[in-house]
């Protein structure tokens, strides 16, 4: 079981918190419960601080909730079925831990909690002062289980320890990333939807950077067209292996992730929990119906996911490039999303949307163009964008770069050999990515 929590809300939340230190601080989390593969993930939707009223007793060692306050400020979740975390400081303490006042007002509250919300987990937290923190889940039979809270935000942050045992095969990584850093990128579950020209070289980089799941989803088989820029693909692949299934091959090959996935389908809103129990999506798509459907997926799950994509235009009289580019955007809580970036195109997607029966009778009307014309792309430029896409994985995964201003979009121009950070001010008035 994992907590997640964006960093626009944890960051507040531990200041107000944490602002006295003379008496314990409590708060509330409301979050939604969602079953995927990898267990169940908490994605909190509301983070409030108690009231000054809503105590009975509130020293340095010893808090009291009035149960009139506590009733009145869980209504929000009792009528939407969310999961309730009470969270509570600490003051003075160098590390987090659950003292046996705590292991009691749970045994109180948690059972209660269960009666008035039921079928979903509830839970409490316990933060000190450098902002560590400890949560655990109890279930309808009050049986407890600790669980790793993740902050999903610039960087992807938690307080769960790691191994810092250094692998030797990952030395020189480590030598870049930091023992800690290594031991992260081990710990992630990673997926990578569309397996095609930058899937693949996606795919190749997290094999050899050793993570530690790795998620592969794709529907196709490997084509005449696909042999020159899939990695790993055969001529003997052509006609009867699934993309999945070269990428698998190619990553167990190499021997470094602990566990690979294979799902030999497209994308679709069925794989929502699969993608959401993630803790990054890479969206390698060639279309805008499974682009628009992980855009979403990444607020309402509080997932980073890394679109990219390449696009170039050709002269048909000349044949030559008369346009190219390509991108890297991160989307997730705090940033813009594909839609404020414009990169989501209701034609296309109600092109998509359409029966092959109804497109091709617009085709023929001419009311679609190039629908279903195969794009040009080419091996090195689908490794660069692949290349800085991993880059902003590892970015997210071990803040090898510190954490102050990441780049929210990067746009190549391969004819010119360049490439630009990108950056779009939020918009308060998106369904999707507004906070």
């Amino acid at each position: 079981m994992k907590l997640k929590i964006a960093e626009y809300q944890w960051a507040p939340l531990c200041e107000q918190l944490l602002a006295r230190q003379d008496v314990e601080t409590a708060g509330l989390l409301f979050g939604d419960p969602v079953a995927t593969p990898s267990g169940t993930v908490i994605a909190v939707r509301q983070a409030m601080v108690l009231p000054a009223d809503a105590y009975r007793i509130r020293r340095h060692d010893q808090l009291s909730i009035d149960p009139i306050a506590m009733n009145r400020l869980m209504r929000p979740a009792r009528e939407s079925g969310q999961s309730v975390i009470t969270i509570h400081t600490h003051p003075g303490a160098s590390a987090p831990w659950f003292s046996a006042a705590d292991d009691a007002g749970d045994a109180r509250l948690m059972p209660s909690l269960s009666r008035q919300i039921p079928g979903v987990p509830h839970g409490s937290m316990v933060l000190v002062n450098d902002g560590a923190a400890v949560a655990r889940m109890f279930d309808s039979h009050a049986s407890c289980e600790a669980i790793a809270l993740q902050i999903v935000g610039r960087v992807l942050a938690g307080a769960e320890h790691f191994d810092n045992t250094s692998e030797p095969w990952f030395s020189r990584q480590a030598l870049a990333l930091g023992a800690h850093g290594q031991s992260r990128l081990r710990r992630l579950r990673i997926a990578v939807v569309g397996l095609g020209g930058i899937g693949s070289m996606v795919s190749m980089q997290l094999a050899h950077l050793g993570i530690g799941e790795l998620v592969l989803l794709d529907g196709d088989l490997v084509e005449v067209s696909n042999l020159s820029r899939i990695a790993g693909a055969t001529k003997d692949d052509i006609g009867r292996s699934y993309k999945v299934d070269v990428a698998a091959r190619y990553a167990k090959d190499v021997g470094l992730v602990e566990h690979v996935e294979v799902h030999r389908e497209f994308v679709s809103g069925e794989h929502e929990a699969l993608l959401g129990g993630c803790d990054i999506v890479l969206s390698c798509v060639d279309r805008h119906t499974p682009r628009a459907m992980l855009n979403r997926l990444a607020y309402r799950y509080l997932v980073p996911v890394v679109d990219l994509g390449t696009v170039f235009r050709v002269d048909a009289v000349s044949g030559r490039v008369t346009g190219d580019s390509g991108r890297v955007v991160v989307l997730g809580p705090g940033r813009p999303c594909l839609a404020c970036w414009g990169h989501i195109d209701p034609h296309a997607l109600r092109v998509e949307a359409l029966s092959v029966e109804n497109r091709e009778s617009e085709v023929a009307e001419g009311y679609i163009q190039n629908a279903v014309e195969a794009q040009p792309s080419v091996v090195a430029f689908n490794t660069m964008v692949a290349s800085a896409g991993v880059v902003e994985v590892v970015r997210l995964a071990t803040s090898f770069a510190g954490e102050a201003t990441p780049p929210l979009r990067l746009a190549f121009s391969f004819g010119e050999g360049t490439v630009r950070r990108n950056f779009l001010a939020p918009n308060s008035g998106c369904s999707i990515c507004s906070k």
